[in-house]
């Protein structure tokens, strides 16, 4: 080996920087862009290690929807600014590829529906953004926060006149009408995202950021 190194020296010394360059690509290309690549996977691997440990700001899942509103895009970036976020320090996650239909008879099997359950259920999610109808019938389902909470009724009185409500049997056969939705139709996700033609939110039942959504709320409906 050090009499090979040696060897290698004195070709180099014998060469022009150009020709250097040129040996060494030639006969190390393939060391070099394999040390190329490690160094971009460890780098993606270490970039993506600091993220899952970051606290999140907020988690909106966006279903049904292929406009451009999902992580580093200009509506999400305005979110960010609107409510200052330190993005290095605090995750502001917009899941937008998800894609289920609650009214089709079944959502079993339907990957993108499991994903959602997953993080709904694990208390990951925050607010669910999609159509009013498909919202609702989520909302039967348990996975959405009456709004009538404690946590949440601040926000179902500034939004009183936008609730979409559901009707619940208890197990005593009492029936009433539970605020699960706040409709959104006329903000900035359908005026100038374009993402729907109409749409509510919901707050999931384990949500962690329910400030931050009250901030998203504000957000999107500047102006309104």
């Amino acid at each position: 080996m050090k009499e090979w190194l040696e060897q290698e020296k004195q070709k180099l010394k014998q060469l022009t920087r150009k020709q250097k360059l040129w040996y060494l690509w030639d006969y190390y290309r393939l060391w070099i862009i394999g040390g190329v690549s490690l160094l971009l996977v460890v780098g993606f691997l270490i970039g993506n290690y600091i993220r899952a440990n970051r606290e999140n700001y907020i988690y909106t899942l966006y279903v049904n929807t292929f406009a451009e509103i999902g992580q580093g895009s200009d509506f999400w970036q305005g979110y960010v600014d609107f409510c200052g976020v330190d993005t290095s320090q605090e995750n502001v996650i917009f899941d937008a590829q998800n894609y289920f239909d609650m009214s089709s008879g079944s959502v079993t099997g339907n990957h993108y529906y499991e994903k959602a359950v997953v993080l709904i259920d694990s208390g990951t999610v925050d607010a669910i953004v999609m159509e009013t109808e498909n919202l609702a019938l989520l909302g039967q389902s348990g996975r959405l926060i009456d709004l009538q909470d404690d946590r949440t009724r601040a926000l179902a009185e500034q939004y009183a006149d936008r609730l979409i409500t559901v009707t619940h049997t208890d197990e005593a056969g009492n029936t009433r009408e539970i605020p699960v939705g706040i409709d959104i139709s006329d903000s900035k996700l359908v005026s100038q995202a374009q993402a729907y033609e109409d749409c509510a939110l919901g707050i999931s039942a384990g949500a962690q950021h329910i400030e931050a959504v009250g901030q998203f709320l504000d957000y999107i409906l500047q102006g309104v």
